[in-house]
């Protein structure tokens, strides 16, 4: 169970943090997702953006690594 204090804080099990690895001081990001309140680690919430321009290309059937050699010719075309 979680009380909700009048400043609005709560406190999160220990248990739960650990399964998550939310440590102390650590930073979270909270969003409200069909009725519920989900917290989630930053670390966890970056590796996931990290990793959806590489679905998304994917998708497209392109290559992330094909990126930086674009730009790479790109800025040798411009320096021309």
């Amino acid at each position: 169970m979680i009380v909700v204090s009048a400043g609005g804080r709560v406190t999160i099990p220990a248990k739960h943090r650990k399964a998550v690895g939310l440590e102390a001081g650590g930073i979270a990001v909270a969003r409200v997702e069909n009725g519920e309140i989900r917290i989630r680690p930053m670390r966890d919430v970056l590796a996931d953006l990290r990793g959806k321009p590489r679905r998304h290309l994917a998708d497209l059937g392109e290559s992330v690594d094909r990126l930086p050699a674009e730009r790479r010719e790109g800025a040798s075309r411009a320096s021309c």
